[in-house]
Order: C-alpha cells, then structure tokens, then sequence
C-alpha cells in the first residue's frame, strides 16, 4: 500500500479515534478507548519508519505532517484521561471547556487534511507529471514515465522552495519543441 494511501486511511483512523475519545470525555462511554490508541500507536509506528526510508521528498513530509497531528490529538487525549484518572476533571458536558468547544465537523476532517501542504505538494507535482507525459506523447510522441518526471520534481522541491516560496505550482509548456516545466510563486 503507497504512504499515501497508508496515510488517508490512518487520518479515518484519528477521526475515530477522536470522536470515541469525546464521547468518553462529554460522559457518553465509560471506557476510554486506550486499546484503540495503542493499536493506532503501532500502526504510526510502522507508518513512521516507512516515512523514514521512503526517497520521496513529498511522501516523508506527508508522513511528517500527519505525526505531528496525531502528536497533538495524542496529548490531548492523555492528559485528558490523566487528569480523570487523577481527579482533576469529571466527564461531562464541560469537559475541555464545554461541549460547544470539543464538537466539530468531523466529516470534514479528511478534507482538512487533504488541504494540508503535504497533500497540496503532492498533488500539485502528481498534476505537472501528468500533464508533461501528456503534452511529450501529444507534441513529440515520445512516452516518458509519469513516476520519472514525479522523482525530479520531488529531488527539486527544496531549491524550488527557495527560489519561489513554499507556496508554488509548476506551468507546463512547450518551448523551442520541448515539453517543459517551470516552477511559478502560486
């Protein structure tokens, strides 16, 4: 399975997690999911050293990203149990400041997170790839690899990100009878 796909299924995964975890902390359920949390640990685990050996830039700040959210859900959902168990906080409608505070729109979460910039690399080379095989099939005839073109971009990324800031897309075009891409601030 690619991170990617690894990862869109661990952000269902948190989304979960974090509504189970609500339900415990607004007094719905009387049990924490602590067994959940330590499977969804491991699996981040196996997620993280996969991140680690992977050559694609965008794919280990991808992984990068998604750590660094589930860090946050992770302590919060810690100190929350924590602090029940320790008697500083009861389960009920205030808890973390109240209902209103801890209830959101989860169905939109994996939105969110496909927003984030680690997606938004992603997909911005995966869409430059594909249209420069397209345009070199269509004006040269020549076929050239989708994932070649992608691993160019992706060993570019940090010198396009000081040339043109961390906000960027890539223009394909043909010049002098060459398909070309060339990064632009977006």
């Amino acid at each position: 399975m690619s991170l990617r796909k690894t990862v869109d299924r661990l952000i269902s995964s948190v989304e979960r997690l974090d509504r189970e975890f609500n339900f415990y902390f607004t007094g719905r359920e009387r049990v924490p999911p602590l067994r959940s949390l330590e499977k969804l640990k491991r699996e981040i685990t196996l997620l993280m050293q996969s991140g680690e050996e992977s050559k694609n830039s965008a794919e280990r700040y991808l992984v990068q990203s998604f750590i660094q959210k589930f860090t946050s859900y992770r302590t919060k959902w810690e100190r929350g149990v924590k602090d029940i168990e320790e008697g500083r906080a009861v389960p009920g409608r205030n808890f973390f400041g109240g209902l209103g505070n801890i209830s959101k729109d989860f169905s939109n979460l994996s939105q969110q997170e496909k927003d984030n910039e680690a997606f938004r690399t992603a997909s911005v080379i995966d869409e430059a790839a594909r249209k420069y095989v397209e345009m070199n099939k269509k004006h040269s005839g020549k076929t050239v690899s989708k994932d070649a073109v992608s691993k160019m971009l992706e060993k570019r990324i940090d010198d396009i990100r000081k040339k043109v800031g961390e906000r960027f897309k890539f223009k394909v075009f043909i010049e002098d009878g060459k398909v070309k891409i060339k990064p632009e601030k977006e």
